[in-house]
């Protein structure tokens, strides 16, 4: 039988037949003027802006570059359209503020001490002499050019971004009970991480979200067998690498936290469907982590010395104080940029968390970009900065990595600098990290 001699018709003979009706109006909680800034800065570029209010949990900016015309998805060349887009090297299709992987690196490490404040392991006031570097059994932790920090307590080795002060802190944490007991006493601080909202989905009212990674007592004991693993052997955590990883979404949402001075709301991305307004249940609870408010003080106090004067400084917001910390994902080819922050410093109106593929340091791309969102947001425009540093720029370089370190839309990536594996050995101990510098590489979960 031909095509043309099937019969055509009514199904039970037009009794289900409805006219089409249109669907209704979705209203969401997006910015539209930070949300065009943001696509214009990130255009040329591999990476992700995620901005959120941290008064209500509503996201203001949600941008994964590169991206695609969704007009592409329908007519008749849809089939080849969507295979060019697998076959992107960039992998466009990958929702990157809530799909891909980033070690947190410098932004984790507020988290250890904040815990160790709680528990009164130590003071805002606890030193720590850096000689640039961190040596815990046979393993050595290096300040970025071994830079040595000197004497430094909490505000100051946020500030200053010392690794060795939170080796130092997270060894106080993980030995509190004696080092023999480490695999209970890491499992109450692994829970403790947790409430950060690292390690598992956030509930944000859109598909595909993945958790992130945040390793278990189980993860090491399959790797080095139960009783056989210290807290030197897994010193990476420490800095926010080794086996822990987060999505853009996760980074924001922790500056949230740290902007509230202990909890956030879910964060969402639906206002309402037409005239109905949506507020789910969870949306308006406030989220605790368990640290009480007085403890986050010190800590923003250094994030804020971050942006004033340290390597954040060119992004200085006129009238504005905003609280940040760079951070740089080691990965093949150049560093990842990385910059989370909020502001203002009272009253907070926006958290962010940049992060640029391959375009080197955090103060390098990720900054700036984070900054001029930050000011189109409060002020309504950007200022001319003291640095000279202007949206335009950003918007027209291209700093697209190299195709040849993707691979079927995915990174080819060198093995993580972590607790595990890739130690290069040095007299006497294993040189653990470098710094904040040079983190753990991306990793992603494939959006397919």
């Amino acid at each position: 039988m031909t095509h043309a001699a099937i019969k055509k018709g009514h199904y039970a003979d037009g009794a289900y037949d409805t006219l089409a009706v249109a669907g209704a109006r979705v209203t969401s909680s997006l910015d539209i003027n930070i949300q065009k800034l943001g696509e214009k800065l990130m255009q040329n570029k591999v990476g992700s802006i995620v901005a959120i209010d941290p008064s209500n949990g509503e996201i203001l900016c949600f941008v994964s570059s590169p991206t695609y015309d969704p007009n592409l998805m329908v007519g008749h060349n849809r089939g080849n359209n969507v295979a060019a887009l697998y076959a992107n090297p960039y992998d466009p299709l990958l929702i990157r503020p809530i799909q891909a992987y980033y070690p947190p690196g410098s932004s984790f490490k507020p988290l250890s001490a904040l815990i160790a404040l709680h528990e009164g392991i130590i003071t805002p006031q606890t030193t720590y002499y850096c000689p640039g570097y961190y040596i815990s059994g046979n393993r050595r932790v290096a300040c970025f050019h071994n830079e040595s920090h000197g004497l430094v307590n909490l505000t100051s080795a946020v500030a200053k971004s010392c690794n060795g002060y939170f080796c130092m802190v997270f060894e106080k944490l993980m030995n509190a009970a004696g080092a023999k007991h480490i695999e209970p006493t890491f499992t109450d601080w692994r829970d403790k991480v947790n409430k950060f909202g690292l390690g598992s989905k956030l509930n944000l009212d859109f598909p595909g979200e993945k958790a992130g990674h945040l390793p278990t007592a189980k993860t090491y004991d399959k790797i080095y067998h139960p009783g056989a693993w210290r807290s030197s052997t897994i010193l990476s955590l420490a800095i926010g690498q080794g086996e822990t990883d987060a999505t853009p979404l996760q980074l924001a949402n922790i500056e949230c936290t740290i902007a509230n001075h202990g909890f956030y709301y879910t964060p969402h991305l639906i206002k309402s469907i037409g005239t109905r307004s949506i507020t789910r249940p969870g949306d308006t609870v406030k989220h605790y982590v368990g640290i009480e408010g007085q403890y986050f003080e010190p800590v923003i106090t250094g994030m804020q010395a971050v942006v004033d004067e340290g390597t954040a400084a060119l992004s200085k917001i006129p009238g504005i104080i905003m609280c940040g910390k760079t951070g740089t994902a080691q990965v093949h080819g150049e560093d990842n940029s990385v910059f989370v922050a909020y502001a203002p410093r009272d009253n907070p109106k926006i958290a962010i968390a940049v992060v640029v593929e391959n375009a080197g340091e955090g103060a390098k791309y990720a900054a700036p970009i984070a900054s001029f969102i930050v000011e189109k947001y409060l002020k309504g425009s950007i200022s001319q900065r003291p640095s000279g540093i202007t949206p335009e720029y950003f918007i027209n370089k291209n700093v697209l990595p190299d195709p040849a370190i993707y691979t079927k839309g995915k990174k080819t990536l060198k093995p993580a600098i972590d607790s595990v594996k890739d130690v290069k050995k040095v007299p006497g101990v294993k040189n653990v990290s470098t710094t904040d510098k040079k983190q753990s590489p991306v990793k992603y979960l494939a959006a397919k």
